[in-house]
């Protein structure tokens, strides 16, 4: 059986064709690849437009500055109460127990006066007793001087005394010694009335009990303590500072009058505070954080509000104003960056890194002295990749679309006609 083949004359034909699909198919493919990267590349130029970022115009002024920090409240004053009396406890106050308030000249525990008394009479009496003396002693005198009066009028010739001899004459020692014996009384008598007055223990300054001792019927003599107390008529906050602080806080008498002074604390789910002033800096610096140390002064912790006092050993934190402001950019922490570095948005939406000076830094701002200006737009965005010169879009400022021709399949549009 014969098997039929393909003329060869067929065959030029079949390959022709094949050569030409190939060929046409290779012009077609680098065609739509060249048109499509050139498409491409012109969408990818109208499409970046730059970073999205949120801006804030800043504004350089005075701000007064504050500055803050943390305390332990401590007793302005501790003493032991003792009585300067020695003697046998007859009278307790009412509020003589731990926690009791208790006002300056309140009498906290008498002694038994029953001694005191006596000596109080007895010296009242001599006192009397050398009055009257003196009084007799001034009528002998003045008898005397009477006297001596008509002696020298009776007889003519009779010789001039002298001084002594007058003196003698007219009493003059015995009316001295009498003098004195009133003074002396005087004396003895206010030493018997400030041990009949020591023998009641009064409260020095206004306080609060923080221990008793005794009870009634108690023998106690001046080393005795009847009771500890704590002074509420103010009470010290101690803080320490940076060094740098003095610049604004000051270092005399003069400066402190210019603060205004606060502390905060909580008590009863609430934030109260307080008005303070600072007492005085410590002369030295902290061992270990080499940090200034100040006293702060508060009056009356104890008084209004008095459902919320202020109790020693509470933590508080102060704020302190500063005595002048400083002109400054006030900028919150967020805004700066690593390096105390700060993005600013140019005039032409282009990212502008900037190096700022921050003489002052508190819990939330930094306060720029350098490196921004009144008007500068600071960019609050966090940059991935921030360069200088970058692209910028700002959120909410209205774009500009330009319009762009673009080549289509066949080519630019055509011209006018001619």
């Amino acid at each position: 059986m014969r098997t039929k083949t393909m003329s060869s004359k067929a065959r030029p034909y079949i390959v022709q064709a094949f050569v030409a699909i190939v060929v046409v198919a290779i012009g077609f493919f680098i065609a739509s690849t060249f048109y499509g990267d050139k498409q491409t590349a012109k969408r990818g130029a109208r499409t970046d437009s730059g970073v999205l970022v949120e801006v804030v115009g800043v504004e350089s002024k005075p701000h007064t500055l504050t500055i803050e920090a943390t305390g332990i409240v401590e007793a302005a004053r501790t003493m032991n109460l003792k009585s300067e009396a020695s003697g046998r406890i007859t009278e307790i106050n009412k509020a003589f127990y731990p926690g009791a308030r208790l006002k300056k000249g309140e009498i906290v525990a008498r002694i038994s006066t029953d001694d005191y008394k006596l000596k109080l009479m007895q010296a009242q009496i001599a006192l009397s007793q050398s009055e009257i003396a003196l009084v007799q002693e001034q009528a002998k005198g003045r008898a005397a001087q009477a006297e001596l009066k008509a002696m020298q009028k009776s007889i003519l010739n009779a010789k001039e005394l002298t001084a002594e001899q007058e003196s003698l004459v007219l009493r003059a020692p015995q009316l001295q010694e009498a003098m004195a014996n009133v003074e002396k009384a005087k004396i003895n008598l206010q030493q018997a009335q400030l041990d009949f007055d020591r023998s009641a223990v009064k409260m020095p300054y206004d306080g609060v009990l923080t221990a008793t001792n005794v009870s009634i019927g108690d023998y106690v003599n001046g080393a005795a303590t009847l009771a500890t107390m704590t002074a509420t008529d103010e009470i010290w906050v101690k803080i320490s500072l940076q060094p740098s602080m003095l610049r604004w806080i000051g270092a005399t008498v003069e400066d402190y009058s210019k603060l205004d002074v606060r502390v905060q604390y909580e008590i009863g789910g609430k934030t109260i505070e307080r008005k303070a002033r600072i007492l005085s800096m410590l002369g030295e610096v902290e061992s270990l954080g080499r940090m200034v140390q100040y006293i702060l002064a508060v009056d009356d912790p104890l008084g209004d509000p008095v459902a919320y006092p202020l109790l020693v050993g509470a933590f508080v934190r102060a704020k302190i104003s500063s005595r002048e402001p400083l002109e400054s950019i006030e900028l919150p922490r967020s805004y700066v960056r690593e390096g105390n570095l700060v993005y600013v948005a140019d005039g032409n939406n282009q990212l502008d890194i900037r190096n700022i000076t921050t003489p002052f830094k508190s819990n939330e701002y930094v306060y720029v002295t350098e490196g921004l200006a009144t008007g500068d737009r600071v960019v609050t965005t966090l940059i991935s990749s921030p360069v200088t010169g970058r692209k910028l879009r700002i959120k909410g400022e209205s774009k500009k679309v330009e319009v762009q021709n673009s080549d289509t399949e066949f080519g630019p549009p055509p011209g006018p006609p001619d």
